[in-house]
């Protein structure tokens, strides 16, 4: 069989270079893939083309609203869309109108679609399976985060019914990336640089509300298996309004993980030994609006103080059926390494 057309988006990010990587690594024994990727900047396209063999992929700058991504959407067998995709309309119209027959897109969502407004800042021990809970999944109203862009992919197939569409939802995602512009992940290092301004580590409300989470490279590794299912036996996987993918190694509470992150905090001097979180004691640190409001400014802080107060606990059933076994390290063995890159390279921009 001829190679297909793979276009992959956000080979600059956190999430689409540790995927290209795998994906190279696994294309150059199989050679199913002729790959494409993009990238906004010029300064990022030549930092990937350096990473590879130049026969390996083919580097394009473009944007989303340039014709020319449109033009590689229409071309591509196969698509693999991590770069801002949860939330971004504009590649998703782009896609919607382009696909052509025939074409599977992997869309890349999140866990955060789980969240529920009512249940902020509360102990939830109720996890969703994308096997068992799917009808619910797919059932939602727009209000929930990620649902509008997740239910424009899942669209795709009722207007063109030969495009298979699958979605990826990771929870918190950990560990060094393996891209070539982005190894950075973003809430740990979100918490780390909310430390480092206030000079302490504290728990943001009661702390009990829980994610699950995922190292970046078991992350990529579903992706790699979920294409090498599709070139060698397609009729494995789950597409369309069933092929909804959760990747989860793992879980912890906001107040957990704060703790957690008290020693290495203090190792790396981000904060003084008496201005850890205490957590478990009678001195127990919390922030107040009034501190994050003071160090963040007013995205951030909207963004702190409401996803460090939310649940998104789920069971991927459909991605370990496949035969996807996370195998890295669980998240609390990674974070001297993240906030030592922190102390090194300072907070992401």
């Amino acid at each position: 069989m001829a190679p297909l057309n793979l276009l992959l988006t956000g080979a600059s990010g956190y999430i689409g270079g540790a995927v290209l990587d795998d994906i190279i690594n696994w294309n150059t024994k199989h050679h199913a893939f002729v790959i494409t990727t993009i990238a906004r900047k010029p300064e990022a396209v030549e930092k990937i083309k350096a990473g590879y063999p130049v026969d390996a992929l083919r580097v394009v700058q473009t944007v989303y609203s340039d014709p020319t991504f449109a033009n590689l959407v229409a071309a591509a067998d196969v698509i693999v869309h991590t770069g801002e995709s949860a939330d971004d309309a504009t590649s998703a119209d782009v896609i919607t109108k382009n696909i052509k027959n025939g074409a599977l897109i992997i869309h890349t969502s999140g866990t955060a679609i789980l969240i529920n407004e009512s249940e902020l800042d509360k102990q939830v021990d109720r996890k969703y399976d994308d096997v068992t809970d799917i009808k619910t999944l797919t059932s939602w109203n727009e209000d929930h985060v990620h649902r509008n862009i997740d239910a424009q992919i899942l669209e795709i197939h009722r207007t063109k019914p030969t495009v298979k569409t699958i979605i990826v939802c990771p929870p918190l995602i950990y560990g060094t990336g393996r891209g070539k512009v982005n190894p950075r992940s973003q809430q740990i290092p979100f918490l780390i640089t909310i430390a480092s301004i206030l000079k302490k580590n504290a728990v943001y409300g009661s702390g009990k509300a829980a994610w699950n989470n995922v190292h970046i490279s078991d992350l990529a590794e579903l992706y790699v298996i979920l294409l090498a299912t599709y070139v060698s036996d397609p009729k494995k996987l789950s597409y369309n309004d069933e092929g909804y993918y959760f990747a989860e190694n793992g879980s912890h509470t906001w107040k957990a993980l704060t703790a957690a992150l008290d020693a290495p905090l203090v190792k790396y001097d981000i904060i003084p030994p008496e201005n850890t979180s205490k957590v478990g004691t009678s001195h127990e640190l919390h922030y107040t609006d009034a501190e994050l409001k003071s160090a963040l400014d007013p995205t951030s802080y909207t963004l702190a103080s409401w996803m460090y107060c939310t649940n998104s606990l789920c069971t991927a059933t459909r991605a370990r059926k496949l035969g996807w076994v996370p195998k890295q390290p669980d998240m609390y063995s990674t974070l001297d390494e993240e906030v030592k890159r922190f102390k090194e390279l300072g907070p992401r921009r």
